[in-house]
Order: C-alpha cells, then sequence, then structure tokens
C-alpha cells in the first residue's frame, strides 16, 4: 500500500465500503458509538459509506472462506474507507482509497489516502477544508447518519450435532494448514491492530499453533493429516479420502454463541473465545462434541477438544 496525498477524487460521488478494527477490550456498545460518530462525519461531508464491516470477522473460522456478500458487491462500492483504532483514547488511524471489488478488498500497491492522529475530530477538520475543494465532485445527498454493520458470508454447515462421530477407525481428519505470514498479501487483516502494531508477536502465535497442529498430526499420523484446504471443496476433498476437517472459530463470544448452537450451556461470557469442531466433508454436517469446552486460550481449547475424541475412541 501507497500513500496518496488526497483521498480519492470520487469519494463525494460514489459508494464507499468501511473496515473497522477496535481492540478486544472494546464493548459493542463503544463501537457501535464510534461508528456512528464516523457516519455521522461522512455524510455531513458528502461520503456515502454505506456498508461497514470489522476486520476480524473475516478471519474467525479456520478452514472456511468468509467473503463479502453478494448483496453489498453488486452495489457498485467505489471506495474502500478503514479506520483501525489502535486506542481508543488516543491512537487512530485512519485509510482511504479503491476498493477491488474482491474479498481482498485492496490490490498490492494500491495508492491510499492515510491519517494517522490522536484526535479523529482534527482529521475530520482537515478533511472538511479539502474535501470543499473543487477537485471532488459531491453528487451524494441525503445521507444515513447510522453505521450500518454487516457479517461476511461463510460456508458453514448444514446443522451442528452436540456429540462426536461415533466410530474414528480408518476415517482421516483433515486439519487446515496456518497461514504464518497472514500480511503478505492484501486483505482485510493487514488493516488490523496485530499487523500495526504487533505483527511479529501475532506471527509467532500462528507460528506456535502450526507447532501444536504438526505435534497432532505426528501424534497420530493415521487419523490426522494437515492439508491445504484453501479454495478445495468437500468434493476435492473426499477425493483425497478426508472424512472430516477439524475447524475452529475465534470470536467475540457472542459471535461464537451464534455461529455455533448448543443446548443448555451457559452464555456468560463476553471476550474472545475459541472452539473447535469437525466437520463430515460427506454431510456438511457440524459435530461439536458431547460438552461445551470453548475456551479463551487457542491451546487450552485445541487440547479440550482433542481429549473428547480420544475419549470417544476410547484412549
Amino acid at each position: 500500500m501507497n500513500e496518496a496525498y488526497d483521498p480519492p477524487q470520487d469519494i463525494l460521488s460514489t459508494k464507499s465500503i468501511v473496515l473497522m478494527d477496535v481492540p478486544k477490550g472494546m464493548s459493542v456498545e463503544e463501537r457501535l458509538k464510534l461508528a456512528d460518530e464516523l457516519q455521522a462525519f461522512f455524510a455531513e461531508v458528502g461520503i456515502d459509506a454505506a456498508a461497514y464491516f470489522q476486520i476480524n470477522s473475516f478471519s474467525s473460522v479456520s478452514g472456511m472462506e468468509e467473503q463479502i456478500p453478494d448483496f453489498i458487491l453488486r452495489r457498485d462500492f467505489k471506495n474502500l474507507i478503514f479506520l483501525t483504532v489502535l486506542n481508543p483514547e488516543n491512537d487512530f488511524l485512519l485509510g482511504m482509497g479503491p476498493f477491488n471489488g474482491k474479498n481482498s478488498f485492496y490490490d498490492k500497491g494500491a495508492i491510499f489516502w492515510l491519517r494517522r492522529t490522536n484526535d479523529l475530530k482534527s482529521v475530520f477538520s482537515e478533511l472538511t477544508t479539502r474535501l470543499k475543494s473543487d477537485e471532488f465532485p459531491k453528487e451524494n445527498l441525503l445521507l444515513s447518519n447510522s453505521a450500518e454493520f454487516f457479517e461476511p458470508t461463510v460456508s458453514g454447515f448444514k446443522q451442528a450435532y452436540i456429540t462426536l462421530p461415533k466410530e474414528f477407525e480408518g476415517k482421516k481428519i483433515a486439519i487446515p494448514q496456518i497461514e504464518t505470514d497472514p500480511f503478505a498479501q492484501p486483505n482485510p487483516q493487514a488493516l488490523g491492530i496485530e499487523a500495526i502494531t504487533s505483527a511479529n508477536a501475532f506471527k509467532k502465535e500462528l507460528l506456535n499453533r502450526k507447532n501444536s497442529f504438526e505435534a497432532l498430526a505426528a501424534s497420530d499420523s493415521t487419523l490426522f493429516q494437515i492439508i491445504n484446504v484453501e479454495n478445495k471443496t468437500d468434493a476435492d476433498l473426499r477425493r483425497a479420502r478426508v472424512d472430516y476437517v477439524l475447524h475452529y472459530i475465534e470470536a467475540n463470544a457472542q459471535n461464537v454463541y451464534t455461529f455455533l448452537p448448543f443446548e443448555k450451556r451457559e452464555e456468560n461470557k463476553t471476550g474472545v473465545l475459541v472452539k473447535f469442531f469437525l466437520r463430515d466433508t460427506r454431510t456438511n454436517i457440524a459435530f461439536l462434541g458431547s460438552s461445551w469446552d470453548a475456551k479463551e486460550n487457542w491451546n487450552q481449547a485445541l487440547n479440550s477438544f482433542i481429549t473428547q475424541i480420544n475419549n470417544m475412541r476410547g484412549k
């Protein structure tokens, strides 16, 4: 990504899609309030920011491709705006540039107007003055003052069972390969907090997860196999003799509860949770295990779910 002197010249005459990333400790109410403040400014100056997405929602489910919904893409968005809240008190990064109409949101080497600031209002003031220029023809009128958030589509599963498969003998479980350099190519995560403030630490965490998966595969190579599942259909996986895929969701607790229905569990968590599950490549049915074992720690969640599998196998 390269830096531009000005925002896109058509920013006041076309639709823009918005990506936001906020610290994990920030409540939903605080995020929505900030988004509405941003949207109110956009509406005032004539920026039609018609769809908002959270950056972390595009990487929440391993081994499942998350995409911009088709009905959003059909609305002919031309520009991308992103706001990365590094610290809600005094550290923000705001960017504007061309939207490529793809799930990566922008192209490598794309030119973006960028401002990192300790006060968003000062950037709003700068933009207000700059966008009054004749260089920015204004055609967007009667815009909404409220930010509207959407969720990416995910392939998902047909239904979920609160159990595990009864038989693992002769079966193969695919472990999706972990990408340990997620910021190398354009994608929403490359605009997020971790990419900006702690890229090396995040890569180290991913490497640790990769090592945990490799240790699991080595411990029982007849059952587990690490596979690159990107762009592979279930038919492709079946041809590779894969019976199940080991997935996990890592997201805010409420999103985890919504994505994985499970009767008679306590839903009292508010932070980020990790929950592993199996998905059958023939029936597209998810198996969550007989006990709800979502954890705040990734390794603990993995170990707990593998323990359930081993118990089912009598190990």
